[in-house]
């Protein structure tokens, strides 16, 4: 029986929505963990996301650390959950508040109808 590669991928791994430099230029991860997810990147999201089913142990193991059952020990582990980190989505947060009031008597006593020209 011939050992399955782990994490083997045909293309190199480009989120350009996330690092448009590039995963190496970001500055958010150590050279080893920028190495691993441009090489494996791809394989590591289709494991994550149940579209690609584990050939060996240690795909596997990665599997439980994406769903929480167990914490990252690999390099491989640690860079995907890092990246994971990094990239979901964060609420934005702005000095002038956090959206649109949806009437005036939320916002207060300073309306700008109610300015005398």
């Amino acid at each position: 029986m011939t050992k399955k590669i782990s994490f083997y991928s045909e293309s190199r791994f480009y989120p350009n929505e996330h690092f448009p430099y590039g995963i190496a230029r970001s500055g958010e991860f150590i050279h080893t963990h920028a190495e691993l997810l441009e090489c494996h990147g791809k394989a590591y999201q289709a494991l994550h996301a149940g579209l690609r089913a584990p050939s060996n142990e240690e795909e596997m193991c990665f599997l439980a650390v994406c769903r929480g059952e167990r914490e990252a020990t690999t390099d491989h582990e640690k860079a995907w959950i890092r990246f994971c980190e990094k990239t979901k989505k964060q609420p934005s947060v702005s000095p002038f508040g956090c959206g649109p009031v949806s009437s005036k008597e939320e916002q207060g006593d300073f309306l700008v109808d109610d300015l005398d020209h």
